[in-house]
């Protein structure tokens, strides 16, 4: 193999970028270049651990098992990996999966001294919880392979390394089992150290494999063998014999999937499986064992009809011959254990000689078939499988079933619990909800949906705003992007920092392991989804994660489609209102300046007139008859463009800068000031009622309702404040002729007048009541007429109470 080539992957410039970073996230200031994300992440992992970067820190485990599988699989290929990597200045490190080296190999003097000097030796422990950022315990935390690159250590002390790591991984499961590291100092450096790290990864990988293999061959050898030594005692034979005919795929995949279930279970047990064609078959599992201890699981299948069903070929024989020899006759005899098993109870169970028929006695036993021979641990794997693939076609039968952002992380919820997690959360930013991209998360985050086993537990509730700690496995998710798995919630930090208390209330309610994924889709972060198992389940395992990312990746298309659909239809709605609004201006424009133009001719015309009679006869002119007639169609037109214009901006625009009035003071304020009136005014005033409003424009409206009742009145004017159920009432009644049913409405039309009585000699330019309503109406309240008693009309001026007094009951 070729040595490295001394290329590095930083220029000048992006080492002293890195550095400068360094420097800034040590001095607390915020870091925005310099520095690769996911190892900005780390660094803040690390300080929020309260790991110290000034020196590294030593952890020794006397009790890592140096004899262990992944020890014993990977010798050969870090041989191999040695003699390809010989004369290169790079060493390698097994790890284990919790980050304890197991094996050092290093051909460079200068570099084993550099390693024997940080401790880098069989028993001692690299965690990146312990050490901070590194190769292998960032490898590690990551999941996956990883280049470590001088100063983005986060300890001092291990600036002079480069660390290429890769993960590795049961190939059955799933799972890490370890973590191969390779150093070198920096200035001998190279990115291809990833290639090679990953290539061996992937090479002990492929010997854990074999392992299996050659484990589950040497238990179906071991139970061959079994079964032929008792063919010799008069026993059936157990092997698919011959290539005649063929199994239908849907009987072969049922025999599948029960074989699967009984290697599972780990231990004897029989089970019933009714095929096609009214045909049965028996299955029977028993514990097998080959002289090198594996024990395993041996599952057989006796049909009723006579034949042989070799399932994984779909071929089928009747039991006549053996391989390589030649006819055996049939026996239907009893099968004594045979297997060489430990258990007594094993070894000594004979097989039934027969299998019950519903509706026909028993059917002799003529035929036994192997189905499969494999470990419980792989068996419970497979099933897992299944069962994980329908929960994947399940949620995407039953998420997303509706366009709104909340109902879709119900869905999602409810999928995953209980088949998946006992608790399930789902927690988004406030404006996801309005539809609108997250723009951050400072303003936390809000419980949308919580789906649960049982009730009584601690976890916040729905409508709960949450404001995760940085260090907490929620707030690392969303700052990596990165899905969290954290196992064991008692040896959580970050969590348990969040609220110690609560945090200890729900690890003694039997929550243990949590699983944290990001939503994200089209890049974006749209929140959280975190899954809890508590005493019901195990501990989540690495697969665990792959299948709830899949859950939460399928989840956050619709969500993310939700909320576009919110947002689209917000603006849709925003355009309507803004249409309706530009028409209502529109209207309003229009009626302002046809009302303009019919009001002001009438009083023009008539002062254009008398000025214009002046003017022909100055000497039949009384100049002061003139002056006073002028004046007042001047006093006459300033009012209508007043109200005018009042009425135009009433209508335009919602009352601004409220205030908390009491209407009884307001009332008493202004009723003070008619000292001169006709009629007199009294006051019938609840003290306390209180409304928000505009004290102007409610001052106005009682002014108007006033000069109504004064034109109309007969004898007193009563103006009355009260509180009215979840309203406050301010009428004003005058004891005149009162207003027709008919045209109760009417009167509150622009220049509308019912009579004589209702005469511009009167004053009136028939206004007052329509600026009066729409005052009303702009303060969410009500104004109209009604009877009263014995005679006369009484104006109901209705307006919500303030918050604060709403929400007190009303005085018995």
């Amino acid at each position: 193999m070729a040595a490295f080539p001394s290329i590095a992957p930083f220029d000048r410039e992006d080492i002293a970028a890195l550095e400068r970073a360094r420097e800034r996230f040590f001095a607390g200031e915020p870091v925005e270049s310099g520095v690769r994300k996911w190892v900005l992440t780390s660094w803040q992992r690390s300080r929020d651990l309260g790991v110290a970067p000034d020196h590294v820190a030593m952890v020794y485990d006397p009790d890592v098992d140096m004899d262990g599988r992944l020890n014993k699989v990977a010798t050969p290929v870090l041989d191999q990996v040695e003699s390809e990597l010989s004369g290169i200045k790079v060493g390698m490190v097994l790890c284990d999966e919790h980050a304890r080296v197991l094996q050092r190999r290093v051909g460079e003097p200068a570099l084993d001294r550099w390693l024997d000097s940080i401790e880098s030796l069989p028993g001692f422990a690299f965690p990146e919880q312990v050490v901070g950022t590194n190769g292998i315990g960032t490898a590690l935390a990551e999941r996956r392979p990883i280049l470590i690159w001088g100063q983005e250590h986060f300890a001092d002390g291990l600036g002079e390394l480069v660390c290429a790591a890769s993960p590795i991984r049961d190939p059955i499961s799933g799972r890490i089992q370890g973590v191969l590291n390779l150093a070198c100092l920096v200035r001998y450096a190279d990115p291809s150290m990833v290639d090679v790290a990953v290539d061996a990864a992937g090479r002990i990988e492929r010997r854990l494999l074999e392992q299996t293999s050659e484990r589950e061959q040497a238990l179906l050898r071991a139970f061959l063998d079994a079964r032929r030594r008792a063919v010799g005692a008069g026993a059936m034979a157990g092997e698919p014999i011959g290539e005649a005919g063929l199994l239908s795929s849907h009987d072969r995949l049922r025999l599948l999937e029960k074989a699967t279930e009984l290697i599972s279970a780990d231990r004897t047990g029989i089970a019933m499986l009714l095929l096609s064609g009214g045909r049965a078959a028996t299955l029977l599992s028993r514990p097998v064992e080959n002289p090198g201890g594996t024990h395993g699981i041996a599952v057989e299948a006796v049909l009723t009809d006579g034949t042989s069903w070799h399932v994984a070929s779909g071929s089928r024989t009747s039991l006549g011959a053996e391989p390589g020899a030649g006819a055996r006759p049939r026996n239907g005899a009893g099968v004594p254990g045979a297997f060489p098993v430990r258990t007594a109870p094993v070894a000594s169970a004979p097989i039934a000689p027969s299998v019950p028929d519903p509706g026909h006695g028993e059917v002799p036993v003529t035929e036994r078939l192997l189905l499969a021979v494999s470990e419980p641990s792989i068996g419970r794997l497979a099933l897992r499988a299944r069962e994980r693939l329908s929960l994947i076609w399940e949620a995407g039968a039953r998420v997303g079933t509706t366009l709104e952002v909340t109902r879709t992380a119900e869905e999602l919820a409810e999928v995953a619990v209980p088949r998946f997690a006992d608790f399930v959360a789902v927690d988004v930013p406030d404006s996801v909800l309005r539809g609108s991209e997250p723009a951050g998360l400072d303003a936390g985050l809000r419980r949308i949906a919580l789906a649960t086993t049982s009730q009584g537990y601690d976890l916040y509730g729905v409508g709960a705003l949450l404001h995760p700690l940085p260090y907490t496995p929620m707030a690392r998710s969303l700052a990596s992007e990165q899905s969290v798995l954290e196992p064991h919630l008692d040896t959580t930090f970050g969590w348990m920092a969040q609220d110690p208390e609560r945090a200890r209330r729900i690890y003694e309610q039997g929550i243990h392991s949590l699983i944290v994924v990001p939503m994200r889709a089209r890049g974006v972060t749209l929140g959280v989804v975190s899954f809890y198992r508590s005493e019901r389940m195990s501990t989540f395992e690495e697969d665990d994660l792959a299948l709830a990312e899949e859950l939460v990746s399928r989840a956050a298309v619709c969500v993310d489609n939700a909320r576009r659909y919110t947002h689209e239809h917000r603006i849709s709605v925003e355009l309507e209102h803004a249409t309706e609004s530009l028409k209502e201006s529109l209207e309003r424009q229009r009626r302002f300046t046809t009302d303009a133009s019919h009001e002001l001719r009438t009083p023009l015309a008539g002062l254009r007139a008398q000025l214009e009679e002046a003017q022909l006869h100055p000497g039949d002119t009384d100049l002061a008859d003139l002056l006073r007639h002028t004046l007042g169609n001047v006093e006459r037109l300033q009012a209508i463009i007043t109200d005018l214009l009042l009425l135009a901006r009433v209508e335009a625009a919602p009352p601004a800068a409220t205030k908390r009035i009491d209407l009884a003071e307001l009332v008493e304020v202004e009723t003070s000031r008619c000292v001169r009136d006709r009629y007199p005014i009294r006051l019938d005033l609840e003290p306390g009622v209180t409304v928000d409003a505009v004290p102007t424009r409610i001052c106005r409206v009682l002014s108007n309702l006033l000069d109504n009742a004064r034109r109309h009145a007969a004898h007193e004017v009563v103006v009355r404040v009260r509180r009215s159920g979840d309203g406050a009432e301010l009428s004003v009644t005058d004891d005149g002729p009162g207003v027709p049913e008919a045209e109760r409405e009417n009167i509150f039309q622009r220049f509308a007048r019912l009579d004589t009585a209702r005469s511009r000699g009167h004053g009136g330019v028939g206004l007052g009541l329509a600026i009066a309503r729409d005052i009303a109406h702009a303060h969410h309240g009500t104004l109209h007429v009604e009877d009263a008693s014995p005679h006369g009309a009484r104006f109901v001026l209705r307006l919500p109470l303030a918050k604060s007094m709403a929400t007190s009951s009303p005085p018995p």
